[in-house]
C-alpha cells in the first residue's frame, strides 16, 4: 500500500531535521495502534510517502495519532507562529498488488530527494528509509530492515544491500505514478487461461479447497488455526490468480479486509505445499473438471 499525506496549502513543515525527527517519533509512538508492516517512508517538505503491507486494523487510528501528535509538537515548536489544522486531509491510499510494484514503490520513495534535486544519490539523504536499509543509519523501531529486504527480494548482507542500493539508483521511474500502480498487474496468467474475470462458484471453490487441504465441512473457515488458514490461502490464490477476481471481491467472500487477503497470500507465496494445493484446486474446478 502506498499512503500519501499532504500538509495544508502544501506548506513546508518538514524542511529540517528536527521536523523529520518529530514525524518519525510520532510514527513510532503510534505503531501499537495497528498491525501494518513498514516497507519504506519518504518525508518530503510538504508531504509524506509511506510504503506499507496492509494488516487487519483500520489505519484511521494510526494516522489520527500520528497527525495529531505531529501537529501539536509543530505548534509547540513554533511558539505561536502556527495555529490550526496542519494536514490537508486524510491520507490517500493507493493499493500495490505485486512484488515488482512494491519494489518500484520503495525505489520511488527513496529516490524522491534525488529527483527533487536535494541530493546527488539516494544514500545521501536522511529524508527516506534508504540509509536505514543500507545500515548507514539506525532504523526507526517500526522498520524491520532484514524482513523488508528479504520481502523485496534482497539480502541483509553487504552484497545484498549494495544490490539494493544499485537497484534503487538505477531503476527507470520516469513513468511511475502511484495511482497507476493500483491498477497494475504483472501476475502470470493462471491455469484456467482466462481472458477476464470469470463467474465464480465460491461454494464449489471452498469445497475443493477444503478437500485438498483436509479441512472438514463443519470446521469454521474463519478460524486462525492452521488448516482453515491454508484453505483461505488456497481460495484467495486461485480466485485472484486463475479466476480473475479482484482482491476486494475475494476478501469480501472470505470475510477479510482487502489488505489482509493480499497479505495472506503474499506472506506464503512460493510455499511449495500451498502452491501445489492451489494448482490441484484450480485443476478440479477448471474446464472439464468433474
Amino acid at each position: 500500500m502506498h499512503a500519501i499525506s499532504r500538509f495544508v496549502d502544501r506548506r513546508f513543515h518538514l524542511f529540517d531535521e528536527a521536523g523529520r525527527r518529530t514525524m518519525l517519533d510520532a510514527m513510532a509512538r503510534a505503531q501499537e495502534r495497528w498491525d501494518w508492516r513498514w516497507l519504506s517512508y519518504g518525508l518530503m517538505s510538504s508531504h509524506t510517502h509511506h510504503g506499507l503491507l496492509a494488516g487487519d486494523v483500520d489505519p484511521e487510528r494510526f494516522y489520527q495519532s500520528v497527525h495529531t501528535s505531529f501537529s501539536a509538537r509543530l505548534h509547540l515548536r513554533s511558539e505561536g507562529a502556527t495555529l490550526g489544522p496542519v494536514m490537508a486531509a486524510r491520507p490517500k491510499f493507493h493499493p500495490v498488488h505485486t512484488q515488482a510494484s512494491l519494489q518500484r514503490m520503495v525505489a520511488y520513495h527513496h529516490r524522491n530527494p534525488t529527483e527533487a534535486g536535494l541530493v546527488e544519490r539516494p544514500r545521501d539523504s536522511r529524508r527516506t528509509s534508504h540509509r536505514a536499509y543500507l545500515r548507514l543509519d539506525p532504523a526507526p523501531p517500526f522498520l524491520d530492515v532484514e524482513w523488508a529486504l528479504d520481502f523485496l527480494g534482497f539480502q541483509d548482507t553487504e552484497a545484498g544491500r549494495r544490490r539494493f542500493d544499485d537497484f534503487v539508483s538505477e531503476l527507470a521511474l520516469d513513468d511511475y505514478r502511484p495511482a497507476d500502480e493500483a491498477a497494475h498487474r504483472d501476475e502470470p496468467i493462471g491455469l484456467l487461461d482466462r481472458q477476464g474475470p470469470q463467474e465464480v462458484d465460491w461454494a464449489s471453490l471452498e469445497v475443493a479447497a477444503r478437500n485438498v487441504v483436509g479441512l472438514g465441512s463443519q470446521e469454521p473457515l474463519g478460524s486462525r488455526r492452521r488448516k482453515p488458514t491454508r484453505v483461505r490461502w488456497v481460495m484467495a490464490r486461485v480466485a485472484t490468480r486463475d479466476l480473475g477476481q479482484s482482491w476486494e471481491a475475494t476478501a469480501q467472500r472470505l470475510g477479510m479486509s482487502k489488505g489482509a487477503a493480499f497479505n495472506l497470500v503474499e506472506r506464503r507465496r512460493g510455499d511449495v505445499g500451498l502452491e501445489a494445493a492451489a494448482n490441484e484446486v484450480a485443476a478440479r474446478i477448471g474446464p472439464g473438471a468433474k
